[in-house]
């Protein structure tokens, strides 16, 4: 079974398709009904689902490192601009050095277009 990916509200639903192009399973907020969630609910819904999120708030970073450290994968996308193009770009980074297909449910990643840290 592929790991799912949780695409965050403040990410375009399209990302969700464009890493399905990449062989992901990917499934954004808004489409998984919590569509305006609290954060906390996204990230209980994802540790009872076993996905990963992937977002452009910090705020998920705090929340794993404080309260959910090693019961959830975050994800933390830094980008310029919100559009999607952004946003696919630090994705397609990621895919190209082989970060998404590790076992990362349980880790916290921060990237850019051209780098990235891991926590686990």
């Amino acid at each position: 079974m592929k790991q799912l990916f949780l695409l965050d509200e403040n990410l375009s639903p399209l990302l969700a398709e464009k890493m399905g192009k990449l062989g992901y399973n990917a499934k954004a907020v808004r489409n998984a009904i919590l569509k305006g969630a609290e954060d906390t609910e996204i990230v209980k819904w994802a540790i009872k689902n076993k996905a990963v999120i992937i977002t452009a708030d910090l705020d998920f970073g705090e929340l794993w490192y404080w309260n959910y450290y090693g019961e959830v994968g975050v994800v933390v996308l830094r980008v310029k601009a919100y559009n999607l193009e952004s946003q696919y770009k630090v994705i397609k980074f990621l895919h190209d050095n082989d970060v998404l297909k590790k076992d990362i449910r349980n880790s916290l990643i921060v990237s850019t277009s051209n780098r990235y840290r891991i926590r686990q």
